[in-house]
């Protein structure tokens, strides 16, 4: 109960530990050019077509706009203002965001990794968070069906 009370807290952190991540790296490859590094990082790689030269770090900038929206909306306030479904369509976004980390991870680092042990890390956690998702939406499939049966008149 703690994590899922404190769940909007842990999105909160995840955005800080990315944003670290993102300035570290675009100082490190991005910094010494003669373009802005925010230049630099979305127009030197676009390779779209090339799985090898695929530009993964595109992908973890997107995640971090979707982090970034949500750890800023996650305040009560925004739930209330930006009404139940807009804030809830937003947040929903986080799915999105796991698959771009996922390629961001993917596409980046596993690439030249020699080690398998990263590799089975990330499918592993992948498939867990696959699993433990339909899991859920069976089991929440269950509790709905049980609770929309329709009761007899004069009960």
């Amino acid at each position: 109960m703690p994590l899922l009370y404190n769940r909007r807290h842990l999105g909160v952190v995840t955005f800080v530990l990315g944003a670290i991540h993102s300035a570290a790296a675009i100082r490190q490859f991005h910094s010494l050019g003669d373009k802005d590094p925010l230049v630099s990082l979305l127009t030197s790689n676009q390779n779209f077509g090339s799985l090898p030269d695929f530009p993964f770090q595109q992908l973890g900038f997107l995640a971090l706009i979707i982090l970034f929206l949500m750890a800023a909306t996650s305040h009560d306030f925004w739930l209330r203002n930006l009404t139940p479904p807009v804030w809830k369509t937003l947040h929903m976004l986080v799915y999105v965001a796991y698959a771009l980390l996922v390629g961001h991870v993917t596409l980046g680092l596993l690439q030249s990794e020699t080690s398998p042990l990263l590799a089975v890390g990330t499918g592993v956690g992948l498939l867990t968070v696959i699993a433990l998702h339909v899991a859920a939406a069976r089991r929440e499939a269950k509790w709905i069906g049980r609770r929309s049966v329709p009761l007899r008149k004069g009960l």
